[in-house]
């Protein structure tokens, strides 16, 4: 007995007698020694696979004898190999356990995998999907599956089988294509899943935080299955990393998300803004933590806080125009102060805000002039001295000699 090399226990050689193919593939009546062959195999779910096989090309799939044609060969396959023989007009009323998938040229079975079947390996990776995909038990699914297998070698849907598809099972076409490329491809999803948190890693950095490993490979799980998309992983990670997030943490992103470094950024130009538009002794007014926070997810709010800012100011400081930047007001007494008084002025300094509530120049000169006297600062001292000096037009010595004498 010669045997079936192509096929696990179980396949068999469909033969159909007194039929030839055409130019398109198609089976036509032929002559009584005519017959055109196919490799069958029935699933465990009662599906009959059927894969054509050329008359030249049956040694490929067999061990029999090379070169034997038309009736010899089909007397041959008839009385040594494994098979069922059907006429034309019963072929094409075939029913066998109620689904019949005509899955194209047994050459699209071929596999690199060692010690399994081309039709084996088949029959598993069919197995395999319907273990990983829940609408795989659908029938109606793998009717429509198989039916586009049989005429394109493909799984996938057309447009208008997606649609319907899910719309039945709620479900987006991306996490769809996802869980496909999960049970079909699982090496070319692992290497995009390792794609898209090495992406995650990278912009949590980015963005100025650290998210953990564990978080990072959750969304990337999430993305690379299509249940998130490109925009909702952003969202979430934005979430997991700015406690003035807009958008809330997923359950599951927060249960399996860990440890992170929390983004501050924009922090600095807070306490800027506020050094140039409010009075430092008013800075308490703003959070600068959420202030970052807002300029970091709210789209224009910068011109936003700077009128917030202006307002501060005008409610103790209205009589300065109100584009004017605290900076440039106070500036001019500070250097003032600080050129009498020898020292560096802080601008919360008292003198300084009275000097600048009074909006006086040449009489806040006088009165840094006495203020620098009342405190002893050396260098108001010393231009004192020297004015009164000027003033005798002797010197201090001479002066102490008149009033001695």
């Amino acid at each position: 007995m010669s045997e079936i090399t192509y096929g696990p226990k179980g396949t068999q050689i469909i033969v159909v007698e007194g039929a030839k193919q055409d130019e398109e593939g198609n089976l036509v009546e032929g002559g009584r020694v005519d017959a055109v062959y196919y490799l069958g195999y029935e699933d465990a779910n009662g599906t009959f696979f059927l894969w054509n096989v050329p008359a030249n090309e049956i040694s490929n799939v067999t061990d029999i004898e090379e070169g034997l044609q038309r009736g010899a060969l089909k007397q041959e396959v008839l009385t040594t190999l494994p098979n069922t023989k059907v006429s034309l007009t019963q072929f094409n009323n075939l029913s066998i356990g109620g689904q019949i998938v005509s899955a194209g040229s047994y050459t699209e079975l071929r596999t690199d995998i060692e010690d399994i079947t081309p039709v084996q390996s088949f029959i598993e990776d069919m197995n395999t999907i319907a273990d990983e995909l829940y609408w795989w038990k659908d029938s109606d699914y793998v009717n429509i599956v198989q039916e586009n297998f049989a005429e394109t070698g493909s799984y996938e849907l057309n447009p208008a089988q997606m649609a319907e598809f899910l719309t039945k099972y709620n479900l987006s076409k991306e996490e769809y294509n996802g869980a496909i490329e999960r049970a079909t491809n699982p090496i070319g999803y692992k290497d995009k899943k390792a794609q898209y948190y090495d992406t995650i890693k990278s912009d949590a950095q980015r963005l100025g935080g650290v998210i953990s490993d564990a978080g990072a490979m959750y969304l990337a799980e999430k993305w690379a299955s299509g249940k998130y998309t490109s925009t909702k992983v952003a969202q979430q990670l934005n979430a997991a990393l700015d406690d003035y997030s807009p958008f809330t943490l997923d359950s599951g992103f927060s249960s399996a998300l860990g440890d992170t470094t929390k983004v501050s950024t924009n922090e600095t130009k807070v306490q800027q803004l506020l050094d140039t538009y409010v009075p430092k002794h008013l800075h308490k007014q703003f959070n600068i933590s959420e202030e970052a926070g807002k300029l970091r997810n709210i789209g224009g709010y910068e011109t936003k806080l700077i009128e917030q800012m202006k307002d501060a100011r005008m409610t103790q400081y209205g009589m300065y125009d109100r584009d004017i930047s605290w900076q440039n007001i106070v500036n001019t007494y500070v250097s003032q102060a600080s050129n009498i008084w020898g020292v560096q002025v802080s601008e919360d300094d008292p003198a300084i805000l009275d000097a600048v509530r009074a909006n006086n120049q040449t009489e806040a000169i006088q009165k840094f002039r006495q203020i620098g006297l009342d405190r002893g600062y050396q260098a108001t001292v010393n231009s004192f001295a020297s004015d009164m000096a000027d003033a005798f037009g002797t010197g201090v010595v001479k002066s102490a000699g008149y009033l001695e004498g």
